[in-house]
């Protein structure tokens, strides 16, 4: 437990959380104006219900994209600095070591999609939408699991990958698994060999679209798809093994 408070502590002081504030009243400010509104067919879009799951996926991939961040260098920076020789002499195994690391930069991310979130509720009321920031607040359920992929996987791939190649494999996981409807739709036509390759590909991108879309029918009072949190879970434990499994020559 202590290792997750340090982290936070760290993550904290970096002013990570005050990047995350200044995203969330930029959002608000481009929104709650004309400059934010939408336009389909020539007609502008201001209805909340409307806006809303729009927003929500925008937050959730910036908070994924903070997650990212929080997580990249977190793993291989405690190696660097040689903290790790002092867990070790403390009879803290490595496995333990790993995971404390990744649930610590979990929880910073949490709290940056919070902060992202309560932007949402400060637009809901401005728009006279107040009535539904209990479902806003139940939203965050989702947030958090889209953030957990993240950083599970982001914490896994930096125990034996440089921090270099780990920030660009996640940022096109993180882009194709936020696109990853549009993707399947344009490789439902590929056919042969390379297409069902292509097309096996895709499906092994985390579905973050399909976790965010979850968000927005919560709100809109829309049927949940169980499949799609069910997968999302799945990802965050074969990450949350391989945090556990894989090892550093440091150690």
């Amino acid at each position: 437990m202590e290792i997750v408070v340090n982290v936070i502590r760290e993550k904290i002081r970096k002013k990570m959380l005050y990047v995350t504030m200044a995203l969330g009243i930029i959002v608000v400010a481009v929104f709650s104006t004309d400059m934010g509104s939408l336009t389909i067919g020539g007609k502008s879009i201001k209805d909340y219900h409307v806006l809303l799951p729009i927003l929500i996926n925008v937050l959730n991939f910036l908070n994924g994209a903070i997650a990212l961040a929080i997580s990249c260098s977190t793993i291989p920076q405690e190696y660097e600095r040689r903290t790790s020789h002092l867990i070790w002499s403390r009879g803290i195994s490595q496995s333990r070591y790993h995971m404390c690391l990744a649930a610590g930069n979990i929880v910073v991310s949490w709290i940056s999609g919070i902060i992202l979130y309560a932007t949402l509720g400060v637009f809901a009321v401005v728009n006279g939408y107040s009535n539904i920031l209990g479902r806003i607040a139940m939203a965050t359920v989702f947030m958090m699991i889209y953030s957990a992929c993240i950083c599970m996987l982001t914490s896994a791939l930096s125990i034996r990958i440089p921090t270099l190649f780990t920030g660009t494999i996640m940022v096109i996981i993180l882009v194709f698994g936020a696109l990853r409807d549009a993707l399947k739709l344009l490789t439902a036509t590929l056919t042969g060999v390379g297409g069902a390759v292509i097309k096996r590909a895709v499906m092994l991108i985390p579905d973050l679209a399909g976790i965010s879309n979850q968000a927005g029918n919560l709100v809109q009072e829309k049927p949940l798809n169980i499949h799609v949190i069910i997968m999302a879970f799945l990802v965050i434990w074969v990450a949350g093994l391989l945090v556990m499994i894989l090892r550093r020559e440091e150690a």
